[in-house]
């Protein structure tokens, strides 16, 4: 076991079937960033951190000091790593509304890329910019009742 002080919390321990890591390049903010959205911290160490929104919907912070891609050994060789281009992780949200989570952002000062809006595949979504460019996609259906084919169509054209 690693001499490395940790902090862990009471949050349950199950294998995720998938979940996200991002390189950040100051994890104390990025930490802060993501509790003010809502995201509790399962536990914490200097290298990385691992967060959880709700169940199954975890992420894990690491710096760039942890060798886990090419991300982390080119900022180790001093060239600039880009973060957070192109990549964007979608919430779905149950028991809570976008646009309590848009007040949230507002009120942490999170960098809000779309504003809560309706789409035609029937959600309602928001989506903010985490410290480093990453992009956080909160989305909740709007209509529950309406079928898979009255969303999507019989796509025939």
């Amino acid at each position: 076991m690693s001499s490395e002080a940790f902090e862990s919390s009471d949050h349950e321990f199950y294998p995720m079937p998938l979940f996200v890591q991002l390189t950040v390049s100051d994890l104390p903010t990025s930490v802060a960033w993501y509790r003010d959205l809502g995201f509790d911290a399962v536990y914490e160490m200097p290298t990385m951190a691992h967060l959880r929104y709700r169940k199954y919907a975890d992420v894990l912070l690491v710096t760039d000091s942890v060798p886990t891609s090419s991300a982390s050994s080119d900022s180790q060789s001093g060239e600039d790593v880009s973060r957070g281009r192109g990549v964007a992780v979608y919430l779905t949200l149950e028991g809570e509304s976008v646009d309590d989570v848009a007040k949230r952002a507002e009120t942490a000062g999170a960098t809000v890329v779309a504003d809560p809006h309706e789409t035609s595949w029937n959600t309602r979504e928001l989506t903010v910019a985490d410290p480093d460019g990453y992009e956080f996609v909160f989305s909740a259906v709007v209509d529950a009742d309406r079928s898979f084919e009255d969303v999507v169509g019989s796509g025939e054209q």
